[in-house]
């Protein structure tokens, strides 16, 4: 009877797995240089954003809300501001976001495909949790947030999902020294997006 009873949670989890598997998507943008994986076509938004100094900057807003989650993919293109601001676009969104308020649980570096960067993972007033993942290449800010209530699946996957696309559309992934630093682009193994 167990055995049975065992099966049968094993059967309706991967049923209910796969079933969320299958309404995600891999959305590319290529002029703005990225994909990432969401739980559906996002709406996108215009922005003027304000960086810590220096005029405001257009940046694009996309968005998918999916019930009580809400994933956010924002970018920030940073080609107009002085050569000092750009390499602090990345502390300068952390610090927005600790700002709003909240518990942070998580507050740390982070990096996808070797572009470093910051995540944060923030318990906010509502009882929803923001995932939070910053990342600066190319004087672009990418900035991914899933707000989404505790234990939601997916918050990760998509916080993780960022790939960073050269101008064919290639996803871009660099080999680094024994020092942490960049040295040289590895090969793509994947096609374009």
């Amino acid at each position: 009877m167990r055995l049975v009873r065992c099966v049968a949670a094993v059967s309706v989890l991967a049923v209910s797995v796969s079933a969320f598997a299958d309404e995600w998507i891999e959305y590319a943008d290529r002029a703005e240089r990225f994909m990432v994986n969401l739980p559906g076509k996002p709406t996108l938004r215009e922005t003027m954003y304000e960086p810590q100094r220096g005029p405001m900057l257009p940046g694009r807003i996309y968005t998918v809300q999916d019930g009580p989650r809400r994933y956010t993919m924002t970018v920030i293109n940073y080609a107009t501001a002085g050569v000092n601001d750009v390499p602090h676009a990345v502390a300068w969104e952390a610090w927005n976001y600790r700002k709003r308020g909240g518990e942070i649980t998580l507050d740390s570096f982070a990096n996808v495909d070797r572009i470093s960067g910051h995540h944060l993972h923030i318990r906010n007033a509502d009882k929803t949790i923001s995932y939070v993942g910053i990342f600066l290449h190319a004087r672009r800010l990418y900035v991914l947030e899933a707000r989404v209530p505790p234990n939601s699946p997916g918050a990760l996957l998509f916080l993780q999902s960022l790939y960073i696309l050269d101008e064919q559309g290639k996803r871009i992934r660099y080999d680094i020294d024994a020092d942490g630093n960049r040295t040289t682009r590895l090969p793509n193994v994947e096609g374009a997006y």
